[in-house]
């Protein structure tokens, strides 16, 4: 016997509640994870200024005949004529929105008078959100990376420019 129209009826409503209640818990969640990044992402940045300094106090001493890193307290380190740095900016004060600009290119004074100073490159990234929700991760152009890795990829980075564009 096929069933009712009613309890077809009755199924039908149930299914309807269930995805509201799913679309509902959805858009809680939605709202934890902006919440959690709008909290984080600031003190996530200063951590990962904290760390790339660390980064450059722990490689400087094993350089070998490569120069030194230089760190400047506006997030930009320097080897030779080149820097390597971050740009962060959060617009929204209690919003999740926010952009890191990583960034390695020729010192801003430095003087390249045959063929102009080489191209800067520049990467877009984004705090993000772990999917437990316990800690924040770098999400964008260069895939998603801890702080901690994003440290290590801008001196690795900064040292691939320089050797790629200094001048022999």
């Amino acid at each position: 016997m096929s069933e009712s129209l009613a309890e077809r009826l009755k199924q039908l409503a149930e299914e309807k509640a269930s995805g509201n209640a799913a679309e509902q818990d959805a858009k809680q969640f939605q709202e934890r994870v902006n919440k959690f990044i709008s909290d984080n992402a600031t003190p996530e940045f200063e951590r990962l200024k904290v760390l790339l300094k660390e980064q450059v106090d722990q490689t400087n001493p094993n350089l070998g005949d490569l120069p030194t890193f230089q760190l400047f307290p506006n997030a930009m380190v320097q080897q030779g004529n080149y820097v390597g740095g971050f740009n962060f900016s959060k617009p929204y004060f209690n919003g999740p929105q926010n952009q890191l600009l990583v960034y390695f290119g020729p010192h801003p004074q430095a003087n390249y008078p045959f063929g102009g100073a080489p191209r800067a490159q520049r990467y877009e990234m984004q705090a993000a959100a772990l999917d437990d929700l316990s800690g924040i991760v770098w999400n964008g152009d260069l895939g998603e990376l801890t702080s901690a890795q994003l440290a290590e990829f801008t001196l690795e980075e900064l040292t691939k420019y320089y050797l790629e564009h200094k001048r022999s």
